[in-house]
């Protein structure tokens, strides 16, 4: 496949690499010719100099034999107008992908005219993306990480395990007995750097990182089975009231749940704004890193303190503060991909991205065929991925436990219709289910050739 990616920034160095992984001829425009050399020492990726729209700059790029242009600049009239331009010189059934933030365009066209008019097949709105990881989050308060498979009918929950917790030191096959009817399915496994597929026998030990799947009408199973906080989300405190913060905060306004929500930006003139546009939330003027602030707002006994500045520094720093205060749970948007680890590593909870986020919507939706959709786990050495049974399938027809499966490979789970099963043993699998399944990167060509046929 010939991808064009335009932009080489954090995004688009990210999507590069990912699909050079899976042998994608990758072509990388930017205007900074050193970005591109420092990429190119890295990446096995063609680059190319200059302004991404330029019809000049696209055909140089090889566009007319492109399959997916994915526009991911800094800036959105570059990345609306190199899909146009992709619209109007490459074949017609080149996709199409633009990352677009500004609300104004949104609010003018609306999306489904903004992808009509400019001819893009797939918009990527960043702040969209984290504000629906932050409430998977609130979902599942505790967790380290929340990855939706099978549009949402899925759930994947990662969480950090402490020193001291009821799931260490015992064989998984005791943790999740057959007989005892739970349907959740411990998934993966990161032990420091390390990815470990589960098998019976696997035992778990402290700082691991444990994924576990489950549907998300037995959400319940998954709180129980790691002992989340049992105790219902109410207060919550959003630090930064840019796009993010604004968002989350009107997507928190319409929630059944009815939160108690207090919004704090130090920009007094957004203050304003944000004040007059939201109608439940207590927007106050100040430093999200200001202990008395924090204090006077009781930010210590929140339920939860989300801090979605555009300041990494700041936002690791009032959450630190809102944790020593006494906040149940914190949840910290990092953006640079640099900081992803250090989370976790300084006593914090749960971390979203913006550029993270853009990455996986981008590689979830840009894939063809049989496989469905995609996402990528904590470090990106395991993707979970939606194969469908092809007909021809050595899978098709045949037990579970009567199929063998490639090392690094586990199912996670069988979507027939509308059903989501969480597959056992005895499970057939038929000719056009769906599997959800967490997979290694050199288990992935051979877990095609089993349920494609060939």
């Amino acid at each position: 496949m010939r991808v064009i990616v335009v932009g080489a920034g954090e995004v688009g160095y990210h999507i590069a690499a990912k699909l050079v992984k899976e042998q994608a001829d990758v072509i990388l425009i930017d205007r900074d010719r050193d970005r591109l050399n420092q990429v190119a020492e890295s990446l096995d990726v063609q680059t190319v100099t200059g302004f991404g729209a330029n019809p000049e700059t696209l055909a140089a790029a090889g566009l007319s034999t492109a399959e997916l242009v994915v526009a991911v600049t800094g800036n959105d009239e570059t990345n609306i107008l190199v899909c146009r331009m992709a619209q109007l010189m490459a074949q017609p059934d080149t996709r199409r992908v633009a990352r677009i933030r500004a609300a104004g365009y949104y609010e003018f066209f609306g999306e489904k005219k903004l992808r009509s008019d400019f001819g893009i097949n797939l918009i990527i709105n960043p702040s969209w993306e984290a504000v629906e990881t932050i409430i998977d989050f609130i979902e599942f308060p505790g967790a380290s990480d929340v990855i939706d498979v099978a549009r949402g009918q899925l759930k994947l929950v990662g969480m950090r395990l402490p020193r001291k917790h009821h799931l260490l030191g015992k064989p998984l096959m005791e943790l999740l007995p057959r007989d005892r009817g739970i349907d959740v399915l411990i998934a993966a496994i990161y032990r420091r750097h390390d990815l470990v597929i589960p098998k019976g026998d696997t035992i778990l030990r402290p700082g691991d990182l444990v994924y576990v799947a489950a549907s998300s009408e037995d959400s319940k199973q998954v709180h129980d089975f790691f002992g989340l906080d049992p105790e219902p989300i109410k207060n919550v405190v959003i630090i930064g009231g840019g796009e993010v913060g604004y968002l989350l905060a009107k997507r928190l306004e319409n929630d059944e749940r009815r939160f108690n929500i207090k919004l704090i930006e130090l920009d007094g003139e957004r203050a304003e704004y944000l004040s007059a546009r939201l109608k439940k939330t207590m927007v106050l003027k100040g430093d999200g890193t200001d202990q008395d602030l924090l204090m006077d707002e009781s930010a210590g006994d929140c339920d939860v303190f989300i801090a979605v500045s555009t300041d990494d520094e700041k936002n690791l720093i009032s959450c630190l503060l809102a944790k020593r205060l006494g906040a149940r749970h914190t949840i910290t948007r990092v953006n640079r991909f640099s900081y992803a680890q250090l989370v976790s590593s300084i006593g914090l909870e749960a971390m979203v991205s913006a550029r993270l986020a853009a990455v996986s919507a981008v590689l979830k939706n840009i894939r063809r065929g049989r496989v469905i959709s995609v996402a990528t786990l904590a470090n990106e050495d395991a993707e979970i991925i939606e194969y469908q049974v092809m007909p021809k399938s050595k899978a098709a027809g045949h037990k579970l436990m009567e199929i063998k499966f490639p090392e690094g490979a586990l199912i996670l789970a069988l979507i027939r219709g509308e059903a989501i099963i969480i597959p056992k043993g005895n499970t057939v699998i038929d000719s056009g289910d769906i599997l959800a399944v967490v997979a290694k990167g050199e288990a992935i060509s051979s877990l095609e050739k089993l349920l494609g046929g060939k």
